[in-house]
């Protein structure tokens, strides 16, 4: 038994807790705390949930968490490579702008003033149609009477009288909004880290079904932890997490064969057999 193991024990017998009433306190298996104290931490998956874990046991009793990682150092397990990817932790996707021309700002213009000249052109051609037909009638009627007609007016004058009878111009029926699709694509395969691409609606849920026993943490990027607690899901146990206002998120899972992932409703596929594994998904709001 290790010096951290055995001072984490003590401070639990002083304050007169069994490993049950710690279990409920922390919410963490006995069978994890029965390592810690004893320094056996094989059960617990990385070395990471070990320092969480420790931290969390020492709060539940009163000691100072950082304090005891800080001067047992030596006794804790080494991160393992892929375990929290650092690029999971920084990098987020960038936005795509939208950009416009004046081409296309200028189009609606252009396109009405060309309609209205179409109906300018109408209208005057139907015109000298009209003046033409009752010249030809006039001089049948008068025979060898001669008849002056009526001074033509000016074509200056015409599109003064055919802008009033232009017909107003209708709004065009703008088209509705369509839902984007939703597309859940893969990004890359890294060691024992499956990475995916998500476009799709803003609004985004995960959901997470067991059908035995399964270990399961799920993370924002920057560390959080999004579930109610990194736990052994139990066979028949569901829970659904809100991931709307996220830029990605990190998926530990402990045995693949027991648990279940949907987005939105839709299945997340496993690209790896290999226990434990990391899941990631960053989303691209669909524009």
């Amino acid at each position: 038994m290790g010096q951290l193991g055995t001072k984490l024990k003590q401070a639990r017998l002083d304050q007169g807790l069994s490993l049950g009433q710690l279990n409920e306190r922390t919410k963490i298996q006995k069978h994890h705390l029965e390592g810690i104290e004893t320094g056996d931490y094989s059960s617990i998956p990385g070395g990471f949930y070990v320092r969480a874990f420790i931290k969390r046991y020492a709060q539940a009793v009163g000691l100072d968490g950082d304090a005891l990682l800080r001067e047992h150092k030596s006794e804790l397990p080494e991160d393992e490579p892929g375990t929290v990817p650092a690029e999971h932790l920084t990098r987020r996707p960038e936005k795509k702008k939208r950009s416009s021309g004046p081409f296309a700002e200028s189009m609606p213009k252009v396109l009405v003033a060309l309609f209205i000249v179409f109906i300018l052109l109408v209208i005057w051609y139907f015109y000298l149609l009209s003046t033409s037909g009752n010249d030809v009638q006039l001089e049948e009627e008068s025979g060898d009477v001669e008849y002056e007609a009526p001074p033509e007016q000016q074509p200056d004058e015409q599109p003064e009288a055919a802008e009033e009878e232009a017909p107003a111009d209708e709004p065009e029926e703008q088209p509705e909004p369509q839902e984007p699709q939703a597309q859940l694509e893969l990004e890359s395969v890294t060691g024992e880290t499956t990475t995916y691409t998500f476009s799709g609606p803003a609004d985004r849920e995960l959901a997470f079904t067991a059908s035995g026993d399964s270990w399961l943490a799920v993370m924002d990027d920057d560390g959080a932890e999004l579930l109610s607690l990194a736990r052994v899901f139990e066979a028949g146990e569901t829970e659904a997490v809100d991931v709307s206002d996220e830029t990605s998120v990190f998926m530990r899972i402990g045995d693949y064969s027991m648990l279940s992932i949907e987005l939105n409703g839709e299945t997340v596929p496993y690209e790896q057999e290999r226990k434990p594994q990391n899941i990631i998904i960053r989303f691209d709001d669909a524009e």
